[in-house]
């Protein structure tokens, strides 16, 4: 069951990895849906885009995440859970930081670094649990 689990965690690897590229743009974009939801006080159509990238980045990004995030929920029930469990309130303290700041640069400082460091800890557990073996938990207890 591991295997069929961090196999699929390959797949949310490579979205979220494709994500980085896009992260940018997508808070130009995200923060262009922003203003345009509090002008019109609706969400953007499709046809509201500027173009059919940026609508494709946004609910590329959007859809990405969400499934990032239920794997992560998944892997809670995994040996590493304590590394699950820091990735996902992690993303919970920047994400609601950047919320009731409203300081826009927050999210280029904070965001793009937490997804970068997000990803390649993917990668290390889907490592971990077909190569190396390590029990993390006991390696962190060592170094404190």
């Amino acid at each position: 069951m591991g295997n069929i689990f961090y196999i699929i965690g390959i797949f949310i690897f490579v979205l979220s990895f494709s994500n980085i590229f896009n992260f940018f743009k997508y808070l130009k974009i995200k923060n262009w849906a922003v203003g345009f939801k509090k002008v019109t006080g609706k969400e953007p159509d499709k046809k509201e885009f500027r173009s059919l990238e940026e609508y494709n980045i946004f609910t590329g990004f959007s859809i990405i995440s969400i499934v990032e995030f239920f794997w992560l929920i998944l892997g809670l029930a995994t040996a590493s859970w304590y590394v699950y469990l820091s990735i996902i309130i992690l993303g919970v303290i920047i994400r609601h930081t950047c919320r009731i700041t409203k300081i826009t640069f927050l999210e280029y400082a904070l965001g793009f670094p937490y997804n970068l460091a997000k990803v390649f800890m993917i990668l290390f557990l889907i490592i971990n649990h077909f190569h190396l073996h390590l029990d993390i938990l006991e390696l962190f207890r060592q170094l404190i």
